[in-house]
């Protein structure tokens, strides 16, 4: 019989530690900055962009993008310091986007996003209509 009580005991040490586990846990970190792009015409939302804590960027379209014959969409990003936009690449249409921002300075005032209409191969600063732009801003934790 002292074996079954050994075991229970093990059992509900287990369970305890377990239940502390998942309670104690810390909650993973919220976005570092969250922007809105929308259309400068009629300010329709298109996309959505977070950057992570850990400067991972996150652009998600909230609908598709036409875009013409050897045209391309292309994404930017500035902030008040910067002496001009950066280039964060050509976008797939309508396809989320992810990665690092580890190669820009720190991001300590308000980014802003831009996406602009390219020739197909993409430009060095931007030249074409800003399609969608949207400046981050901090979400209260």
């Amino acid at each position: 019989m002292s074996i079954w009580r050994w075991l229970a005991g093990i059992a509900l040490a287990a369970c305890i530690g377990l239940g502390a586990l998942l309670v104690l846990r810390p909650e993973p970190p919220g976005p570092a900055w969250v922007a809105v792009l929308s259309a400068p015409q009629d300010r329709n939302a298109g996309w959505i962009a977070s950057v992570s804590a850990d400067r991972q960027l996150t652009l998600t379209p909230l609908h598709d993008t036409i875009v013409a014959n050897r045209k391309a969409l292309q994404l930017w990003i500035s902030a008040p310091g910067w002496t001009a936009p950066v280039s964060l690449g050509l976008l797939e249409q309508d396809g989320q986007l992810k990665l690092s921002l580890e190669q820009l300075p720190p991001l300590s005032a308000e980014p802003t996003f831009e996406i602009t209409l390219e020739p197909q191969t993409g430009s060095p600063k931007p030249t074409g209509p800003v399609l969608y732009a949207g400046q981050a801003v901090k979400p209260q934790q």
